[in-house]
């Protein structure tokens, strides 16, 4: 997940404004400069990734996001076509967020089913306090990845479409429609203040639109890798 550390030096390079790491209602939420920033858009996630693919000098053409009509991230952006077929940086699909997550995993959690070994491996309602902890401090998953259940919820890239139990999460289609604040995104993984019953794998959270701030909320970068055999 994105630290504040991170994100502070991608807000200092940009003159537009953007979320500032340092503010009061962040202060107890985000307490070190290696817990996860959270509250910012769903917009301003796609444009840290655009800057992020910059900053490793990919290839424009290779860029997952587009800017709107006035060249900003906001309402009317939208995905390249193919999108997941790029090398740029980008925010995960709901499936492959859960692929991920579930790190070949079959059990609700990615260790397993049992509630007491969460605290291993998750920082939610029992251990949380209420706030974000600093990345990659519990167990991971047998990917290496961490927080992937807890500490915040994560955006990726889909609307939510047709609620919570829809289907169409199951096609990993995603479309490149132009982003509106019509229809929610949706956010997974649970946070420092959901119950254990809402961190497992394929648990979807309701939802918000791209452009509000949810307080509990952060993301992770994702890439298309290729590689020969």
């Amino acid at each position: 997940e994105v630290t504040r550390a991170q994100w502070r030096v991608f807000a200092n390079s940009q003159k537009l404004n953007v979320w500032t790491p340092v503010q009061g209602q962040l202060e107890r939420l985000v307490p070190t400069d290696d817990a996860p920033i959270l509250a910012m858009t769903w917009y301003e996630a796609a444009w840290y990734c655009n800057w992020l693919s910059e900053r490793e000098k990919i290839p424009k053409e290779q860029w997952c996001y587009e800017p709107n009509d006035e060249g900003q991230y906001g309402p009317g952006m939208k995905a390249k076509e193919n999108f997941w077929k790029l090398t740029g940086y980008r925010l995960p699909t709901e499936a492959e967020w859960e692929y991920a997550c579930r790190a070949g995993a079959q059990t609700s959690r990615f260790y397993g089913r049992t509630e007491t070994l969460l605290p291993k491996y998750a920082w939610f309602l029992v251990n949380g306090d209420n706030h974000g902890w600093p990345v990659a401090s519990l167990k991971p998953n047998d990917f290496g990845l961490f927080d992937m259940h807890g500490n915040p919820e994560e955006w990726v890239y889909d609307s939510l479409i047709g609620g919570t139990l829809s289907e169409d999460a199951m096609l990993d289609v995603p479309n490149t429609n132009a982003i509106s604040d019509t229809v929610a995104r949706v956010q997974r993984g649970g946070a420092f203040d959901f119950p254990a019953s809402a961190i497992r794998c394929a648990f979807r959270a309701s939802g918000i639109q791209a452009s509000k701030r949810g307080l509990n909320c952060g993301f992770r970068p994702a890439r298309t890798y290729y590689f020969s055999l």
